[in-house]
């Protein structure tokens, strides 16, 4: 047996260490399929039993929760999610770029504390924005994420 072992090994070209995880897993998978002969499916062809009224109970609540955050506001969001939300409303607020602290900054879209900051330093060093678009000059904001932040801008 150990001579047919060690023919296979040498016909294959396995290390030591590959061939012990080669001959492991084949051990495993043949233990495998031995169990499955002996036992069988242990989950016969019945049908599921579990109740998954919790979950749709758990999933209406949750719904009406953000429904009634959104419903709570007021703008479209039709330039964040497409055409297909169009009418679907949330909360119209401006944030004047060139006078925002960082909280106030981090209430736009795409904005976290470290961006904020970006934004602070870059208006300090370079004096205020002119336009809303200036703020593509700030490191990290490039089109894609003016674009999601543009409706909530301001320098007036």
């Amino acid at each position: 047996m150990r001579n047919l072992l060690k023919k296979i090994n040498d016909a294959l070209g396995l290390t030591k260490s590959e061939s012990i995880v080669f001959w492991f897993l084949i051990i495993a998978f043949t233990f495998g399929i031995i169990v499955k002969l002996v036992y069988g499916d242990v989950v016969k062809d019945e049908p599921s039993k579990f109740d998954y009224s919790v979950f749709d109970e758990e999933f209406e609540k949750r719904s009406a929760e953000i429904e009634k955050f959104i419903s709570n506001r007021g703008d479209t969001l039709s330039e964040n999610f497409g055409e297909r939300d169009a009418g679907f409303k949330v909360s119209s607020f401006k944030v004047n770029i060139n006078t925002a602290t960082k909280e106030e900054l981090m209430k736009i879209p795409g904005v976290g504390p470290k961006m904020a900051e970006q934004i602070i330093k870059h208006r300090e060093i370079y004096g205020k924005f002119k336009r809303i678009e200036d703020i593509m000059n700030v490191k990290g904001i490039g089109q894609k994420k003016f674009e999601k932040m543009k409706n909530y801008l301001t320098i007036n």
